[in-house]
C-alpha cells in the first residue's frame, strides 16, 4: 500500500529521517557481535536502484528474463516471465450456480501448469491516467457548434470517476513464470501455456492479451515514478542495453524494518498469513480494492508435482484417522 504527502518537496527519505531524529532517544547501545555466515547461505545485496529491480532483461517482444542460473532441483536453468492483462469478469451479479462454474473454469486454468510454472495473479489499484483518460473516454471537440453540450458531458465524466472512485482504477494481470534452458525452450512453453488459457478464460467469458515489453515497463513506471509521467516508446536496441530500466525506477529505495521508501512514497508489504475459510473469501479481495486506494495484491500460486500431492492428502488422511 502506499501513501504520500505534500509537504513542500521533501522526500519520503528526508520526512523520515527527521521523524527518526525527533523521536529517537540516544542510548548506548552494546554492539552485537556479527555471525560468520556459510558461503552457501549468503545473501547478495543489491547496491544500486537499478540492482533492485526484479529482472534481468527482456529477451523478446512479450517475454522477460527474470533470473538466469537458477538452481532447480539437480539442474540449472533459467527462469522467464510472460504476463497477461485480464479484462473485467462479470461474476458478483450472477446466480449463485453460474458463480460455482465460473470457479470450476478457474480452477481448470491452474490445472492447466505442471509443478515447474508458477503463477502470480496481480490486482492493481492505480490512479487513472489523465491524458490516456481525456483520448479514450472523454468527447472530442469538433468546433461545430455542439462543443458546449460536449464539455457538459465531459465534466460529468469526469466527476463521477475522478471524484467517486478517487480517480482509482483496479487493472488485472497473470503473469506465468516457467524454467527454461534457453529461450527458444521458454517461448515453447508459454506457446503450450497459451492455448490452455485462451480456452479456459473464453469460459469465464472474458480473453486475456499478452503485454508487450512497453507496456510492462508502462506498469514499473506507474508504480515508482507516476501515472501522468510522460514514457517515450522503448526500441528493441534500448532494451538491448537494458536502458529501459533508467526511464521506469525510482530515484532511491531505502528499506526499513517494516516499510520501505522511494521518491515521496512510503510504502509498506502485508500477506495474508491464513485467508478465511468463511464464505467472505470470493469477495474479501473485491471489498480491499473497494477502499479506492492505491496498492497492489498478489497471489502466487506455487503447483506440486501429482504423485507429492497424492502422498500429502494421504498423510493428512492418515492423521485424521489416528485422531
Amino acid at each position: 500500500m502506499f501513501s504520500k504527502k505534500q509537504t513542500g518537496g521533501k522526500t519520503a527519505k528526508d520526512r523520515d529521517k527527521t521523524r527518526i531524529e525527533k523521536s529517537t532517544v540516544r542510548t548506548k547501545k552494546t554492539k552485537p557481535v556479527k555471525q560468520q555466515n556459510s558461503s552457501a547461505n549468503k545473501i547478495t545485496i543489491k547496491r544500486t536502484v537499478l540492482q533492485t529491480l526484479p529482472y534481468e532483461q527482456f529477451v523478446s517482444e512479450y517475454i522477460m528474463l527474470v533470473k538466469s542460473n537458477v538452481k532447480i532441483g539437480k539442474q540449472t536453468a533459467n527462469l522467464y516471465s510472460k504476463s497477461y492483462i485480464v479484462p473485467d469478469i462479470n461474476y458478483s451479479s450472477l446466480p449463485t450456480g453460474e458463480k460455482e462454474q465460473r470457479l470450476l473454469s478457474y480452477v481448470d486454468l491452474l490445472n492447466g501448469f505442471d509443478s515447474s510454472a508458477s503463477v502470480q495473479v496481480t490486482l492493481h489499484n492505480t490512479k487513472i491516467n489523465k491524458k490516456d483518460f481525456e483520448q479514450r473516454v472523454l468527447l472530442q471537440y469538433k468546433d461545430d457548434g455542439n462543443d458546449d453540450e460536449r464539455r457538459e458531458f465531459n465534466g460529468i465524466l469526469h466527476d463521477r470517476l475522478m471524484l467517486g472512485q478517487n480517480g482509482i482504477q483496479c487493472k488485472k494481470y497473470i503473469t506465468v513464470t516457467v524454467p527454461a534452458i534457453d529461450f527458444e525452450a521458454a517461448n515453447t512453453k508459454f506457446l503450450n501455456y497459451e492455448s490452455h488459457l485462451n480456452l479456459c478464460t473464453q469460459k469465464l467469458g472474458t480473453e486475456m492479451m499478452p503485454l508487450k515489453a512497453n507496456e510492462r515497463v508502462r506498469i514499473l513506471c506507474d508504480i515508482f515514478r507516476g501515472v501522468n509521467t510522460d514514457l517515450s516508446f522503448i526500441t528493441r536496441d534500448e532494451f538491448a542495453r537494458r536502458s529501459e530500466k533508467m526511464l521506469c525506477c525510482p530515484e532511491y529505495f531505502e528499506f526499513k524494518k517494516d516499510y520501505f521508501m522511494f521518491n515521496e512514497k512510503y510504502a509498506r508489504c502485508l500477506y495474508f498469513q491464513k485467508l478465511p475459510t468463511s464464505s467472505v473469501t470470493d469477495s474479501i479481495f473485491k471489498d480491499i480494492l473497494e477502499t479506492n486506494q492505491s496498492l497492489i495484491i498478489t497471489k502466487n500460486i506455487e503447483f506440486v508435482d501429482t504423485a507429492d500431492a497424492i502422498e500429502l492428502v494421504r498423510r493428512q488422511l492418515t492423521n485424521m484417522n489416528v485422531l
